[in-house]
């Protein structure tokens, strides 16, 4: 089983990746400067008297998240995110749509990093923001969380989020951990039940077995492969990508055109199960679309990328 500075370690683990999600997604360095475990009563006097907002979430089957943002630190974020050269200074329906999605990846990467450790799928719940208001304090104040202290540095300025995490038992975090402790228990009684007398040494037969041929080898691949030949795949073909803020995204109506990273005439990307395997051109058949291959790889690295 893991202690609980290890359990907190995941989190904090978690909190780090998401940090980096953040940094990523507004283009802009933000670095943690300190990491600590506060208590929930040591939060609650170092906010006291400042205004504050709260994101709340959950992964679910895990635990239930939340986090403290001293409004300017909030508007700070929501500035990055929509590419304002200007700090926005007040909340509104913009301002905590663009908070909310950077904290939608950031939780995101928290659970993907955690699912790491524990394995499996974790999804999330959409972030929901409000005010750091009585109600508020009532519902997340109390015992059943713990809370951490990250120390930023976002745009340039010094900024403090904290961070309350519903107290979560080992058994949820640590399914890896008790499924290699119980291997390890099950390797030890046999270890100890190899001690075998001579008499019962010398009534064991080696087991043997037929050899296995080249061309059975070959036979036996060939007859897995045309099990697969009737499973359906999905092939896409991809024109190209591209990057936008969250301000040009808003901005988008009927009749905007949207530039992507291709140039024209430039061969598109022929995707299998969202696998990269060849490129080909654009071409009109009778009424539809068409691609003509020109490149492709070999089957070998075909299989390679789908697996």
């Amino acid at each position: 089983m893991k202690t609980l500075k290890s359990i907190e370690d995941i989190w904090l683990s978690a909190m780090k990746t998401s940090v980096t999600t953040l940094s990523a997604l507004v283009g802009k360095d933000i670095s943690v400067t300190s990491i600590e475990r506060r208590s929930i009563e040591k939060i609650g006097m170092e906010i006291l008297g400042k205004s504050y907002i709260v994101v709340s979430s959950a992964i679910y089957d895990i635990t239930r998240l939340f986090f403290l943002l001293e409004d300017r630190d909030a508007l700070t974020i929501a500035t990055l995110m929509m590419g304002e050269e200007n700090l926005i200074t007040e909340f509104n329906d913009i301002s905590l749509s663009a908070i909310s999605e950077a904290f939608s990846q950031m939780i995101s990467a928290m659970a993907l990093s955690l699912s790491e450790v524990i394995g499996g799928k974790l999804q999330i719940e959409p972030p929901k923001i409000y005010p750091l208001d009585d109600n508020a304090r009532e519902m997340i104040f109390n015992e059943e969380f713990t809370g951490f202290r990250y120390g930023l540095i976002i745009a340039g300025s010094n900024s403090n989020i904290y961070q309350l995490v519903e107290k979560v038992s080992e058994a949820k975090l640590t399914p890896k951990i008790s499924t290699e402790t119980a291997t390890n228990s099950e390797e030890k009684k046999i270890e100890e039940n190899k001690v075998l007398t001579a008499e019962e040494v010398s009534n064991i037969q080696p087991v043997t077995f037929q050899p296995l041929t080249v061309s059975q080898a070959k036979e036996e691949k060939i007859s897995n492969l045309e099990l697969l030949k009737d499973v359906p795949i999905q092939i896409s073909v991809e024109l190209g990508r591209t990057r936008m803020l969250i301000k040009d995204l808003l901005a988008l109506s009927s009749g905007s055109i949207i530039e992507l990273d291709k140039l024209a005439g430039e061969p598109v990307d022929i995707l299998v199960n969202g696998k990269f395997i060849a490129k080909g051109e654009v071409v009109v058949i009778d009424e539809n679309f068409g691609v003509r291959i020109t490149e492709i790889l070999s089957p070998e690295k075909r299989l390679e990328e789908e697996q």
